[in-house]
């Protein structure tokens, strides 16, 4: 009896392993059988890189002088002086993010690269290729080229933007161009009064805000069709 249960327990010894094995067989050959898992899809990366404009300038026109570029700016005889540091770089780029720069121009999917330091105006008239060199294929640029204080005594204040855009779609010569300026109106600047200079300065920095904005529906504003002949 004793050695008939030892050969059954060895039975079922041999019997348990040889499902255990059979069980580790399929399970290799349910992994080797399974199809790889795909990589996941990634969205070909688009960059619009930004950079500000250097120190605010300023033109003047009155009626027994003016046309001095930057005569208010520099204190010059018969214009009062401006304020300093009027829309630094650093106000315009809080500006820029404020406004949601990449969705006033229309490219909403373009991750926004904001430069701090201001390029020469020299070096965005004057470039035929990238600003950025290592840059994606997908890629766009806007620089801000000036900021003026343009006070008229017939017309009135405003600020004057030129903003100058380049599209790029794989190559090194821009696929879209675009350059103009925008003015709006500004009311409070420049400040009579010590106390109203806070108010004036943010008004002028809100003014460049949608300086950005116009300039964007005038980068997206669809060509003019031709006139019809007559008949």
């Amino acid at each position: 009896m004793i050695a008939a249960g030892h050969d059954t327990l060895k039975s079922l010894a041999g019997l348990c392993a040889g499902v255990a094995a059979l069980v580790a067989a399929q399970g290799v050959s349910a992994q080797e059988a399974a199809p790889p898992v795909p990589p996941a899809p990634t969205a070909a990366t688009c960059e619009l890189h930004v950079w500000p404009s250097s120190p605010v300038r300023s033109t003047y026109s009155g009626w027994f002088h003016g046309g001095i570029v930057d005569g208010a700016v520099q204190g010059r005889d018969g214009y009062k002086k401006l304020p300093d540091s009027i829309l630094t770089p650093e106000a315009q780029l809080r500006t820029l993010r404020e406004v949601g720069v990449a969705a006033a121009l229309k490219l909403d999917s373009y991750t926004v690269v904001l430069h701090e330091q201001p390029l020469p105006s020299r070096a965005m008239r004057t470039a035929t290729g990238r600003l950025v060199a290592d840059s994606p294929a997908c890629y766009a640029e806007l620089v801000t080229d000036d900021v003026f204080f343009q006070q008229d005594l017939i017309d009135g204040r405003f600020l004057k933007a030129i903003f100058r855009f380049r599209q790029f779609d794989g190559g090194d010569t821009p696929a879209r161009s675009f350059g103009t300026y925008v003015q709006y109106r500004v009311t409070q600047f420049p400040p009579t009064e010590p106390e109203q200079l806070d108010a004036a300065l943010e008004e002028f920095r809100l003014a460049y805000g949608q300086a950005v904005k116009e300039f964007g529906a005038a980068l997206n504003k669809p060509p003019k069709g031709k006139k019809k002949a007559r008949t």
